[in-house]
């Protein structure tokens, strides 16, 4: 079996001194395998090496001048996985007889293994349901920022019935939460299309300004819709009248807000499609964060392996090395997977998936049920804020896990 690696060199951005950009795989019983690059004359900035057998390589890749003199260079063994997409990066440094650096992505067939470790908080729950009539029957769908030097969660409380609230609290060290006393986004009025229901979807902040993109229904049977509400507080909010996104046929028989991205000059929104017992995630675009368009190529993510279930569902999305990064949970709630993309369109799904399982919560507080990922990341401290329920207490409850490097 073998792969290939595809090396995707910023031409734009290379030091005017560097012409040419050579790629070596060696490994013990192996003939070195090398491709050359010129940056001056190739038509791409892309080079290909094809066809090396699966395994243990290590890579070297120099720059160098017209002189073929090396001016910049790095190192690092690559695991060469049949079948399987992956990327790794890598920074070429200055040799002495130039300045700067290179950044570069090595790929062969698409993006990175999640490589890191994933451990429960040990305190989890850190937000529990309680005797109100707004959160009596849980709380869940944590949507965290970190924001003016703490913690901001909104997340819901079911009343019972399917009714739904948008809850608020803070933290200083996103452990200690400190509830608002009542909801800070209520069902609207009888007859009105969120007349039931509204959930917190995903938030992100402009210019002072909250813009929540939330979901909201007025039969749990029926359609579901996506509406946008802004505040300048995280508490008040003032709701636009008419959702931004409604519900469609087939896999979106109903639709719920999950994600937004502010990508260059548009708002990318991820949505999950459902038709039960089907679910898929589904993209829409807007220019201005309010009137959106359906993306042709949707859906963007469907389930393709048995950990997935019936569907996978609530992405929540970050960047990191250039390459976004989507956690996504399956439709039974057992486990966490990954997927990577370098457009924020096209995702490729980590063969290590999933990272998380619901048996790997602490004391087994979310070992019936595991859902609705959150991100986030201050300095070098990245959390998942999510949501679970045991076979003891069937009532969502919030907690986190923590990246170990």
């Amino acid at each position: 079996m073998s792969g290939k690696i595809l090396l995707k060199i910023d031409r734009s951005n290379a030091p005017s001194s560097v012409n040419y950009v050579s790629a070596t795989l060696t490994r013990d019983g192996y003939s070195p395998i090398t491709s050359t690059l010129n940056l001056l004359s190739d038509s791409t900035a892309d080079l290909l090496l094809d066809n090396i057998p699966a395994g243990q390589w290590h890579l070297k890749v120099d720059a160098m001048n017209d002189s073929m003199v090396v001016l910049y260079t790095g190192e690092t063994d690559v695991n060469i996985l049949a079948g399987f997409t992956t990327q790794i990066s890598l920074t070429l440094q200055p040799t002495g007889q130039g300045t700067g650096a290179i950044h570069i992505f090595v790929t062969w067939g698409g993006f990175p293994l999640q490589n890191y470790n994933w451990v429960d908080n040990v305190s989890n729950p850190i937000i529990n349901c309680e005797d109100n009539y707004f959160n009596y029957f849980g709380v869940a769908q944590p949507v965290v920022l970190f924001d003016e030097g703490k913690y901001k969660m909104w997340y819901y409380g079911d009343e019972g019935s399917a009714r739904k609230y948008v809850l608020y609290a803070e933290s200083l060290d996103g452990i200690q939460w400190t509830e608002h006393p009542s909801p800070v986004l209520y069902p609207g009025p009888q007859g009105s299309w969120d007349s039931w229901a509204v959930h917190p979807g995903s938030i992100i902040k402009e210019n002072g300004v909250y813009k929540m993109y939330y979901s909201g229904w007025a039969d749990q049977y029926g359609p579901w819709y996506i509406g946008l509400a802004t505040s300048v507080d995280g508490i008040s909010w003032n709701k636009k009248p008419s959702p931004i996104l409604s519900s469609a046929s087939g896999w979106e028989t109903q639709i719920a807000s999950c994600f937004i991205l502010k990508k260059e000059d548009k708002y990318f929104l991820y949505y999950t499609g459902r038709n039960m017992p089907q679910y898929k995630i589904g993209l829409a675009i807007s220019d201005d964060g309010i009137n959106f368009t359906r993306y042709s190529g949707n859906p963007i993510l469907e389930n393709e392996f048995p950990w997935e279930n019936s569907g996978v569902l609530y992405p929540t999305i970050f960047k990191e090395n250039n390459i976004y990064k989507m956690i996504y949970m399956d439709a039974q709630g057992r486990g966490f997977g990954f997927a990577y993309s370098s457009d924020g369109i096209n995702w490729n799904k980590d063969p290590q998936n999933p990272f998380f399982r619901r048996n790997n919560t602490t004391n087994g507080w979310g070992n019936a049920n595991i859902a609705y990922p959150s991100v986030v990341k201050v300095n070098n401290d990245f959390r998942i804020y999510y949501s679970a329920f045991s076979y003891y207490d069937q009532r969502y409850k919030i907690g986190f896990l923590k990246r170990i490097n």
